[in-house]
């Protein structure tokens, strides 16, 4: 319930939570597939991001509570269908 999104750096991910950022040896795939498929969207090949938390969308952004995080093009049409664009 915590998790705003994941971020993929090579090796590693960042997940950013509300109570701050966890850094783990993991691939991003990895991560996807632990998390619940009807509350997060991957919507980047470096991005993951919790539906519950996105505030606003564009066909290229969505954004979270303090960022901007670009929507990828081979996501994009998956992405706007979940999100009812």
């Amino acid at each position: 319930h915590d998790i705003l999104y994941v971020e993929s750096m090579k090796d590693y991910v960042k997940v950013f939570t509300e109570g701050g950022t966890i850094i783990t040896k993991q691939s991003i795939s990895s991560v996807e597939e632990m998390l619940p498929e009807k509350r997060f969207i991957r919507m980047h090949r470096s991005y993951i991001v919790s539906v519950d938390k996105i505030r606003a969308f564009t066909n290229e952004m969505i954004e979270m509570e303090k960022i901007e995080l670009p929507i990828g093009k081979l996501y994009r049409n998956e992405v706007l269908k979940i999100l009812g664009k």
